[in-house]
């Protein structure tokens, strides 16, 4: 039996006018264990969700093609669209790009029954046929085992390095070890092993309980040279979020010194917290002062507005719509997945909305979102407005910058949320009740 070719030896060619001419990402980064239910995709989840947070423009490859959780654990559903160049992947909330064949399915519950020749073809179009457009990082989600579709990522793409997934027990620490032979003969660096379902902090006493026993990821560490990166506990809040479509919002203790470790141990490098369009710090900002009147250029010279519509423009200048009133017939508010929040108040006159106005502790595009929102829904009945989508909101803006599209989303849910202020429909309904039975 002759053994695999070296990396060097089979490069994927790319034909020229295709995605892959415009994409230009600096760092591919593997998350691999060769075990099955360890959580990869946690694990990619969370880093991919820490890195956006320092700044970084992220994108995840979900690479399991007969298995895909990454869709599920960022809510992201329904089918991707095709651009002039190649396939556009969906954004999460917070503007990570994401791409998996469940978007590819017209029923994400369809199966993948391919074999190894298949999946390894889908893998190197998912990477080279999608407009990733400027990455820092793409992270890649690979399914568990040593067979084709992990060797496929391993020769074909330029793979910085690779970190190893792994939970306490004996069992898992000896697959894994597999995992870490394999991409030592194929020259991939190993930048780390990260143990899920380390332990079980008892939110009572403070005590971590080792609910798997002794820890054997130590061993991993050895065989691959490489450091234990971090411990991710048992912890059912986890779960929940995962479930429900919200990894960017898991917290727990000890986040923040994992993604600091990766970071460290891959190379990448620190950028600081901006917002891409605008180079300033969200964590400066004023939550209390409310947005400040955005700036016509950045210390370049450059005009920072330049990526919206003229319309929306206009709107973010103006601050269409932006105040309150001081007694309001509706009002609701949402806080999203990115930390910004929405606050709309509604002035109704019968049934039709009279006025209506916004605030926001969020950026430009929030800003946006808000005066258009507003705009439309102005002389609407509740009904008419209820239908209001995120698509319709984006098209009546001319498009918004891709990082920004989820303002679109939280801007409907605030809509939703305010339409839904129980006390005004619960008095306008019995006042509507009083006149007919007065006729």
């Amino acid at each position: 039996m002759t053994e695999e070719p070296e990396k060097s030896q089979v490069p994927y060619q790319l034909p020229k006018g295709t995605a892959a001419d415009y994409n230009h990402i600096t760092h591919v980064i593997a998350v691999l264990s060769g075990k099955g239910g360890v959580g990869k995709s946690l694990v990619t989840g969370l880093l991919a969700s820490g890195l956006r947070r320092r700044g970084l423009k992220v994108g995840i490859l979900d690479a399991d093609i007969t298995g895909p959780s990454i869709p599920m654990l960022f809510g992201l559903h329904g089918t991707v669209d095709s651009g002039e160049f190649g396939i556009m992947p969906y954004t999460s909330c917070t503007g990570i790009k994401v791409i998996s064949m469940n978007l590819l399915l017209t029923n994400e519950d369809q199966p993948v029954i391919w074999r190894g020749p298949l999946v390894s073809r889908a893998i190197q179009q998912l990477w080279g046929d999608v407009m990733w457009g400027d990455l820092d990082v793409l992270l890649i989600d690979l399914p568990p085992g040593t067979s084709d579709a992990t060797l496929t990522i391993m020769q074909s793409l330029p793979v910085k390095g690779l970190v190893m997934v792994t939970t306490p027990q004996s069992l898992a620490s000896m697959v894994v070890r597999k995992t870490v032979h394999m991409a030592q003969k194929v020259n991939v660096n190993i930048f780390g092993i990260i143990e899920n379902m380390a332990y079980y902090l008892c939110p009572d006493t403070g005590k971590k309980h080792f609910i798997f026993g002794e820890s054997h990821t130590g061993k991993i560490a050895l065989t691959a040279n490489a450091p234990i990166l971090a411990q991710v506990p048992i912890d059912p809040a986890i779960s929940s979020l995962c479930d429900s479509g919200n990894v960017e919002a898991i917290q727990f203790e000890g986040l923040d010194e994992l993604v600091h470790a990766f970071v460290t141990a891959s190379g990448i490098e620190k950028i600081e917290i901006e917002d891409e369009q605008y180079g300033v710090r969200h964590s400066e900002k004023s939550h209390d002062e409310g947005p400040s009147q955005p700036p016509i250029r950045n210390e370049l010279g450059e005009n920072i507005l330049i990526k919206y519509s003229p319309v929306a423009r206009e709107i973010i200048k103006n601050k269409e719509n932006f105040g309150s009133f001081e007694n309001p017939d509706l009002k609701g508010k949402v806080r999203g997945c990115c930390g910004d929040s929405i606050m709309i108040m509604v002035l109704m006159d019968g049934d039709r909305i009279k006025d209506a106005r916004f605030t926001t502790d969020g950026c430009e595009a929030t800003i946006a979102v808000g005066g258009m929102l507003t705009r439309l829904i102005i002389g609407m009945t509740l009904s008419e407005a209820s239908e209001i989508e995120p698509k319709t909101l984006i098209n009546e803006l001319g498009g918004l910058p891709s990082a920004h599209v989820h303002c679109a989303d939280l801007a409907i849910k605030t809509l939703r949320a305010t339409l839904k202020d129980q006390g005004f429909i619960d008095e306008f309904s019995k006042l509507k009740e009083r006149k007919v039975d007065q006729k």
